[in-house]
């Protein structure tokens, strides 16, 4: 999966449950390597598909 069509699903998901199995099922796997809190309610989530490899940041509100 590319990491076009990868951002496409992810930003299609209502949910960080949701984008956190998008994720998971993506080709190479994308797993959750941080999470960066902003304040009580909103949270930068980090996802890579290896360390060396780009990343893709969720704002979530």
């Amino acid at each position: 999966m590319s990491i076009d069509d990868l951002r496409t699903q992810l930003a299609a998901a209502g949910s960080l449950a949701t984008a956190i199995r998008v994720g998971i099922a993506a080709a190479p796997a994308w797993m959750v390597v941080d999470v960066v809190v902003q304040d009580e309610y909103t949270h930068d989530v980090i996802m890579q598909a290896s360390p060396d490899g780009p990343a893709i940041v969720l704002d979530c509100t």
